[in-house]
């Protein structure tokens, strides 16, 4: 929470439960080379969600945007609301 606070994000009170969720072993990854997917049709600019799941490798993503969730699966790729996410057996 430090770091966040002197990059001046001074309410850090939304960030906490997804900071325990992450510091209890769930990892961040980020990518800059992705290649260009074309599945999201309502929303295009949310492709870059696929690709970025594609090119790490992804068992899933999750949102709460409605068109990301219509795809439902993208090549083993779940997207999954957050709900969803914490039912799932293997998350």
């Amino acid at each position: 929470m430090e770091v966040l606070q002197c990059l001046g994000l001074r309410d850090t009170s939304e960030l906490e439960e997804p900071s325990e969720f992450f510091s209890s072993g769930y990892h961040t990854v980020f990518t800059s080379k992705t290649k260009k997917i074309h599945v999201v049709e309502k929303d295009p600019d949310d492709d870059k969600f696929i690709e970025c799941a594609a090119a790490l490798n992804a068992r899933c993503v999750i949102t709460g945007d409605k068109a990301l969730r219509n795809i439902g699966d993208y090549m083993g790729i779940k997207i999954v609301t957050p709900k969803e996410f914490l039912t799932l057996p293997d998350h």
